[in-house]
């Protein structure tokens, strides 16, 4: 009985820290919203911009993190919940932006496809 106790707890640890590392592996909406605020640095964000831009990311975090809830693994409906909501940020984040600044987002953004498509 106390060999089934010290098993069935150390599966139930096991379990928890494996459960907990998938989750903090991409990290909370806040934590993402500022990876990716992190991430437009090259473009000399104005302090307005980067409040706005932060507010965008966040909304678009906590958007799609509902969407991965709800979606019950089913990969192919995630996706096609997700695109919209990735286009209508992309679409405001470039209303937010001057052309300039544009140009370079579009750099950046075509520079994460390549390295996606060579993974």
């Amino acid at each position: 009985m106390k060999k089934i106790i010290i098993v069935l707890g150390l599966f139930i640890s096991v379990s928890t820290v494996a459960f907990a590392q998938g989750r903090t592996q991409m990290g909370t909406p806040e934590e993402r919203a500022s990876r990716q605020l992190a991430q437009l640095e090259p473009l000399k964000l104005s302090q307005d911009q980067k409040v706005k831009l932060a507010s965008i990311f966040m909304w678009s975090a906590q958007q799609l993190d509902s969407v991965r809830t709800t979606s019950n693994g089913d990969i192919a409906g995630m996706r096609a919940k997700m695109t919209p909501i990735q286009d209508q940020t992309k679409k405001i984040i470039n209303l937010v932006l001057n052309e300039e600044q544009k140009k370079a987002y579009e750099a950046i953004l075509e520079e994460r496809r390549a390295r996606m498509r060579n993974n």
